[in-house]
């Protein structure tokens, strides 16, 4: 909770501790269009949810392993299969809390809007283009 809803309403904070339950995830994961987690010595050590190709809707990485690659390899993991099976996906999008935007930043995302509210979350939003397949073809 910490890391990425401090700050939220506590309305907010429920609707994200649901969202992030076990019954939910199984759900989420069935449907989704790629996920993928990251482990360590046989734990969890962060994953990443994507229910649409051109939507991140999670990635996490346990407080315990920030800072070793795990998020930059879990999404750069995301984009290669992206683009190698969804050929009509040219921007992958997220709502980054605001303690995940350099993050997200520094793996290619940039805003494009400003930080608001949403039901007691605090968000910005951010794309990251994929190669520009189509100017390629051309």
């Amino acid at each position: 909770m910490q890391l990425a809803a401090a700050d939220w309403e506590p309305e907010a904070q429920q609707t994200f501790m649901q969202e992030s339950s076990t019954a939910s995830l199984q759900r989420a994961l069935s449907a989704a269009s790629y996920a993928a987690g990251a482990f360590s010595g046989g734990e969890m050590a962060g994953f990443l949810l994507m229910p649409k190709p051109v939507l991140l809707a999670m990635l996490f990485v346990d407080p315990r392993y920030l800072r070793r690659g795990i998020g930059r390899a879990l999404w750069e993991s995301a984009r290669g299969f992206i683009e190698a099976r969804f050929a009509d996906a040219t921007t992958v999008e997220v709502n980054s809390t605001p303690y995940a935007v350099e993050f997200y930043r520094a793996i290619g995302f940039m805003p494009i809007s400003r930080e608001f509210v949403n039901k007691g979350c605090r968000a910005t939003r951010m794309a990251c283009w994929l190669p520009g397949r189509r100017l390629a073809q051309r």
